[in-house]
């Protein structure tokens, strides 16, 4: 470590310095707050008067941390103001790292959501997220061949495009006299503002043809509606309002991820729906947080095998262990880790290239998601599997690459949505969906998963 720390030196540093001078149990009573800015400051357990020589601690910290301590005070104790209430916050994240133990709260202006524990209640109806790190992967167009075949086997559909910055699902599946008024992002705003009432709801779904190719209904809710189109000089407005949380005249906080959850049930309350299928925006976008996090889904990560699609996701995963830490020292439920799936896109089908990919996942998961086994081999929490197991998450649903869908642009190729094109290329990723869904062909119908 440098002498004068940068970001990623300095909350071990102060974890360390707490830990040498009053003990591994100190720091973990207490807890360390990180500003918006990054500047750290301790928070010990115990009052001011019974601490053990404060002023060495108090020099060390000031020393050690430089730039990062905090000015208006690097170390607090339980009997100053707002210390309570601080050492219970419910947003504490665990940290267990560098062979120290200790609570973190993280102040952040813009990435907040995705300190949001986790909803591991899986929705009614089946709710599946289709994200990755990096566009061109196929993920929208993964879930439009599934909203497709899922229509043509007799599944009503409601399709949502959270992609607000770069919407698309609404043009691969309604066409321009099919496209609804409004889309999310209008409902967003209009909910902020004045609300949306239950009449208003049919004008933000449009139906697309989809559902005349089969017994389904495809239904959709695009990022932006036909509105947009009239009056494109509104969207980044629209935009900019849309993707924040709103406060009411009593203060009150409903978060982006409460507003989209809420919108998604009351949408399908409007048809009888079997399945939820949401495009997520690519990236660790703050809009991204809601559709992993809150929506109690099977989330679907999509990615190539390539190094920079694990590093990336590696960064991702290293913030859900941290969550997931929180649930299993809070008491809370974790199960969600067990709603998430990679799918290895565009793949190769070359055997060493797969087998190498295969290993990189289940170390990506077995790091971050899964449990660890204690010393007997017994597994110590509930969630862990072996390496080779078939039905564990980290096991990648695959959609090998197909030059076909380089032009995939159903609006314009109607063909491209019928079972003899994307039949070979699909079908084993959409069985393993299904059956991750309960919802295999020729079942009865179910909305539930």
């Amino acid at each position: 470590m440098s002498e004068t720390p940068f970001f990623d030196e300095a909350l071990l540093m102060i974890a360390e310095q707490i830990s040498a001078h009053w003990g591994p149990d100190a720091l973990l009573n207490g807890v360390i707050v990180r500003d918006s800015v990054g500047h750290l400051k301790f928070v010990a357990a115990n009052d001011a008067e019974s601490a053990e020589d404060p002023q060495t601690l108090l020099k060390a910290l000031q020393e050690v941390l430089g730039p990062y301590a905090r000015a208006d005070g690097v170390l607090a104790f339980a009997d100053e103001p707002g210390a309570a209430r601080l050492l219970a916050a419910k947003d504490r994240l665990f940290v267990d790292e560098g062979g120290y133990k200790f609570w973190l709260i993280d102040r952040r202006i813009v990435g907040a959501a995705w300190l949001s524990e986790p909803v591991s209640t899986v929705a009614v109806p089946s709710r599946v997220v289709f994200a990755s790190l990096k566009g061109g992967v196929g993920r929208s167009t993964a879930l439009t061949v599934t909203a497709a075949d899922l229509a043509a086997r007799g599944r009503n559909v409601l399709v949502v495009d959270l992609d607000l910055e770069a919407p698309g699902l609404g043009e691969l599946l309604l066409s321009d006299d099919r496209a609804p008024e409004f889309g999310v992002a209008d409902y967003l705003v209009e909910n902020g503002i004045g609300g949306v009432t239950d009449q208003e709801l049919h004008r933000f779904i449009g139906t697309s043809t989809l559902t005349s190719s089969g017994g389904g209904r495809v239904d959709v809710l695009p990022a932006l509606g036909s509105s947009s189109v009239k009056y494109p000089a509104n969207v980044l407005a629209k935009l900019s309002r849309a993707m924040t949380d709103d406060v009411d005249e009593m203060g009150n906080v409903a978060t982006v991820g409460s507003q989209i959850s809420q919108m998604i049930e009351r949408m399908t309350g409007l048809e009888s729906y079997d399945v939820v299928l949401i495009d997520s925006r690519a990236g660790l976008a703050e809009l991204a947080a809601p559709a992993v996090l809150s929506l109690g889904a099977l989330v679907l990560f999509f990615g190539t095998a390539q190094q920079q699609t694990i590093r990336g996701y590696r960064s991702l995963f290293a913030a859900l262990r941290l969550l997931a830490q929180r649930s299993v020292q809070l008491g809370q439920s974790s199960d969600w880790r067990l709603m998430i799936r990679p799918v290895y896109a565009k793949a190769s089908m070359n055997g060493e290239t797969a087998a190498s990919n295969a290993d990189n996942l289940y170390e990506l998961f077995a790091e971050n998601l899964y449990d660890d086994i204690d010393e007997e081999g017994q597994v110590a929490e509930a969630i862990n599997f072996a390496p080779d197991d078939p039905d564990a998450p980290h096991h990648p649903l695959v959609i090998p690459f197909d030059s076909r869908f380089l032009d995939f642009d159903p609006a314009q190729r109607g063909g491209q949505l019928l079972g003899a094109f994307f039949e070979q290329t699909y079908r084993p990723f959409l069985d393993k969906l299904y059956s991750a869904l309960e919802i295999l062909p020729g079942q009865d119908r179910t909305a539930s998963t």
